[in-house]
């Protein structure tokens, strides 16, 4: 009913991947198997997937396209809003360069590129949300290893679909950069938060530079990359920063921006609200409470309303 065409959506890697490594004496890894079961000898046991949520992500996907909604799959979703989400096998291993970590995730995006390439509701797959924020002290060389590897392993199922960064900021001179990305990606994408931003947190978020914010980093990572771009993830980061009708004259204005300077999409962080969530990281972080286009009551914001 409110017209939105594309939604950012994420299979939590822990939940669709529950993987733990049970060792011998003296801590010793022995066998990985799904949760205590050993991993049984079907597709979904050789990715380590759990065969019930990779059938109610297609209910899911049924249902978006009933209701003509197109998909981005965020596909390895370690991070979230503030927590780490990995499968526990993989807990005290580097997410980024461990061989094993890197396999199973292989197994995990190949799995469900294949599986749910053909459907409908899929528009893009996306490498994972922010997974720049999954390991740090990495060399750029590493984290474009992992890129190749990941962009690849998607490439092998499904030449048909885009595939998105779904980065968290990038810098030109940091590990993660636009230029090295675009050389395994379609689209690049960008998290313009001002808050997070340096030189762009000084000003009101209804005011020029904050409003232009989006724009510029985008248009930024387009002139760098070589390759199209679109705002993927923004917002005000709800009422910490400024009340719901400020929020309306934000995005108004930054869509105007975007639309002027030939970006190809606009989403906002994100659809619904969290604040009946008490599990971690909502009862850690504010801001990620109160961010979404509808109240936990269904009804409208004026961001909504305006977008």
């Amino acid at each position: 009913e409110a017209n939105i065409k594309v939604l950012r959506i994420f299979p939590l890697w822990s939940d669709f991947q529950p993987l733990r490594m049970h060792r011998s004496g003296c801590s010793v890894e022995r066998e990985i198997r799904l949760r205590e079961e050993p991993l049984p000898h079907t597709k979904e046991g050789r990715a380590g997937i759990d065969p019930v949520m990779a059938d109610r992500f297609e209910v899911f996907l049924n249902l978006a396209d009933k209701y003509g909604l197109k998909l981005i799959v965020g596909l390895i979703t370690g991070w979230m809003s503030g927590r780490m989400y990995m499968p526990e096998a993989f807990a005290g291993k580097n997410l980024i360069t461990d061989p094993m970590v890197v396999t199973w995730q292989t197994r995990f995006v190949r799995y469900m590129v294949c599986r749910f390439k053909n459907h409908p509701a899929i528009a893009a797959w996306d490498l994972g949300n922010e997974c720049n924020c999954l390991q740090g002290g990495l060399s750029r060389d590493e984290a474009n290893v992992w890129a190749s590897h990941i962009s690849s392993a998607i490439k092998i199922e499904d030449t048909t679909h885009p595939i998105v960064s779904g980065m968290h900021s990038m810098l030109p001179n940091g590990v993660w950069t636009q230029e090295d990305q675009s050389e395994f990606l379609d689209i690049l994408c960008t998290h313009p938060y001002p808050i997070f931003t340096p030189h762009c947190e000084t000003d009101p978020i209804n005011e020029m530079k904050t409003i232009l914010h989006s724009t510029a980093e985008t248009v930024m990572y387009e002139s760098l990359g070589g390759i199209p771009a679109f705002i993927e993830e923004a917002g005000t980061l709800g009422p910490m920063i400024s009340d719901e009708r400020i929020a309306g004259d934000y995005v108004r204005a930054a869509l105007f921006s975007a639309w002027a300077h030939d970006l190809k999409g606009f989403l906002w962080w994100c659809a619904n609200e969290q604040i009946d969530l008490e599990h971690t990281p909502y009862d850690w972080n504010a801001v990620e409470r109160e961010l979404g286009l509808f109240h936990a009551d269904k009804t409208k914001k004026p961001v909504l309303e305006e977008m």
